[in-house]
């Protein structure tokens, strides 16, 4: 479950409908972007981990450090929920040294909040949903036993709902002239998203490790009912450069355990920038890791960990579930 700060301060669109129609359409624009370009970067595992339960690091590390999370970041988080289903078809042979892939994924971010136009006044419930279908060609060349170099090209096509119910007297005041606009409204937006990976990985005696460098650019253009159509070009840019362990610890005939463990910064641009509220964050993540005893063609290992987000507008701590961890 997840939460961020609502990108547009909505308190900027109430009062005075002239002044608001000046500056209010580009506002509109900037946050419908700002949704797109996060839903994408926080729907991708290689730089964000997405929890079953959030807590507050402090708490566990007994420190008083802000970036490690705070009782209103904790909250934040537990407002969005993220589910994503990726699957992903291998077009050559496991050793081949040059490889062809195409990875399929389905996202979808959910978030539940209360807007308070004016103080003293009941609170007005939003909620906002963007489905994201994402597919890409990848190309992986092996240059020797450790070293692999991965390019690829994705699509992605977003659809983004919200609906408010007006609860306050400002709400329905209000509601003629955002409805359909920004309120209770519709969105779609088409992204493309050229991407490379360089890697290198080593097969120890008790188990392996590896570093990695990700870069992805995207840009697209968006359509629909919202801001009367004018929805503006999704941008950003993310890098994500990590380094991850894992450590064989027992081995019963195909099934192997293991104490897994990553860390990883990442520094994002552009509409990524505001919803995420930083530049740049850290990840770091540890837990357990178990292969099936019975071979199953799309599961590689599961398991269960912690995972901790540092400097971020989600920064905490979540339980996290594994799944085909590399």
């Amino acid at each position: 479950m997840l939460k961020r700060n609502f990108a547009i301060p909505l308190g900027a669109f109430i009062f005075t409908y002239s002044s608001w129609a000046i500056a209010g359409y580009s506002s509109i624009q900037n946050f419908l972007e700002n949704s797109f370009a996060a839903t994408i970067v926080l729907s991708d595992s290689d730089v964000f981990t997405v929890g079953i339960s959030d807590f507050d690091p402090n708490e566990l590390l007994n420190t008083n450090n802000e970036d490690w999370g705070t009782e209103d970041s904790i909250d934040n988080r537990k407002k969005y929920a993220i589910s994503t289903i990726p699957y992903t078809f291998e077009l050559s042979e496991a050793d081949a040294i040059n490889q062809h892939s195409i990875l399929l994924r389905l996202s979808g971010m959910v978030s539940e909040e209360t807007v308070q136009f004016v103080p003293d006044e009941p609170k007005d419930d939003f909620r906002q949903v963007i489905v994201d279908l994402y597919a890409a060609y990848r190309f992986k060349h092996n240059f020797d036993e450790h070293w692999s170099f991965e390019p690829g090209f994705g699509v992605h096509l977003l659809r983004y709902e919200n609906t408010m119910d007006y609860n306050s007297p400002t709400g329905q005041q209000i509601a003629p002239f955002l409805d359909n606009l920004l309120f209770n409204t519709t969105a779609w937006a088409n992204v493309y998203e050229p991407h490379f990976k360089l890697k290198y990985r080593s097969e120890e005696s008790w188990g392996h490790w590896q570093v990695s460098s990700s870069w992805h650019y995207f840009y697209g253009y968006g359509w629909g009912q919202a801001n009367e159509g004018d929805i503006g070009h999704p941008e950003g840019w993310y890098i994500a450069n990590g380094i991850t362990a894992a450590y064989d610890f027992s081995q019963l005939g195909r099934s192997v355990q293991s104490i897994y463990s990553s860390i990883r910064r990442v520094d994002v641009g552009s509409d990524v920038s505001q919803p995420l509220g930083t530049s740049m964050y850290y990840e770091a993540s540890v837990g357990w890791l178990m292969t099936p005893p019975f071979e199953i063609s799309f599961i590689d290992n599961i398991g269960i960990g912690l995972a901790f987000n540092y400097g971020s507008a989600f920064k905490g701590g979540s339980i996290v579930l594994f799944f085909n961890q590399d």
